[in-house]
């Protein structure tokens, strides 16, 4: 029987694939697929706080369709609403020393030297695009760590896709407070992709030879420079959405 995962095994995984100190990593996760850890999510966000060192900066998605329901009665705080984006999530962004951008529905939460600068701006219309946290992450030129996940939880193909002319749209709806009085308003966003197009940019992504792969834990791991992947799904996604 495999031993649980500790703060050093996981460290030594994380520097093994790839993490060095300073960078700034963005991290979708399944806690699942890592396997028993001692300490729960806590010693997974402390292993890659760690390795990042003070002068790096840890990312993760807080997102929170909850609120899109229209049976809902609260209103976003980035205080206090959870995120349904998995354990190590909901537990990052109440960490100490993490923040969190004010997006009712896709909020992102960072923690280290670049946290305020990559959460401070968050549009609330195409809210994976521009103006956003995952621009930031593009201009930092940001890591991009799929941690027991795939390519369907990797956000910033939605920023690639906004990118494009052909871009898919949807309307999202959510509860903002106006002048102290909770109103629903109505926002263009990126269209879900469903398993559609995502899974096939990774696939093809992955065959350049950019992507560092190995183990964390149990779980497969893929770490790779998000602006090469921005980069390639855009024109990917500008040659596809756009063939009559």
């Amino acid at each position: 029987m495999r031993r649980a995962n500790s703060a050093d095994s996981l460290r030594t995984d994380f520097v093994a694939l790839g993490l060095r100190p300073g960078m700034v990593a963005m991290v979708h996760s399944s806690l699942r697929r890592i396997g028993w850890t001692e300490g729960g999510p806590a010693t997974v966000i402390a292993a890659l706080l760690d390795v990042l060192g003070p002068d790096g900066t840890l990312v993760m998605p807080a997102e929170s369709p909850q609120l899109a329901d229209t049976a809902n009665q609260d209103v976003f705080d980035p205080r206090t609403t959870p995120t349904t984006m998995g354990a190590i999530p909901e537990t990052f962004r109440s960490y100490p020393g993490t923040q969190r951008s004010n997006h009712p529905l896709v909020s992102v939460c960072a923690n280290g030297m670049r946290a305020r600068q990559i959460t401070a701006e968050h549009a609330l219309e195409f809210c994976e695009g521009r103006g956003t946290p995952f621009e930031k992450l593009y201009e930092l030129d940001a890591w991009t760590l799929l941690l027991g996940v795939g390519f369907d939880r990797c956000t910033s193909l939605h920023y690639a896709e906004s990118l494009v002319p052909g871009r898919r749209t949807t309307i999202s709806r959510y509860p903002l407070l106006e002048n102290g009085v909770r109103v629903w308003v109505e926002k263009r966003d990126m269209a879900s992709d469903n398993g559609t197009h995502f899974p096939i940019v990774g696939q093809h992504f992955m065959a350049r030879g950019e992507i560092r792969n190995g183990k964390v834990g149990d779980a497969d791991a893929l770490l790779f420079p998000t602006r090469a992947l921005v980069d390639f799904a855009a024109d990917y996604f500008r040659e596809v959405l756009t063939c009559p």
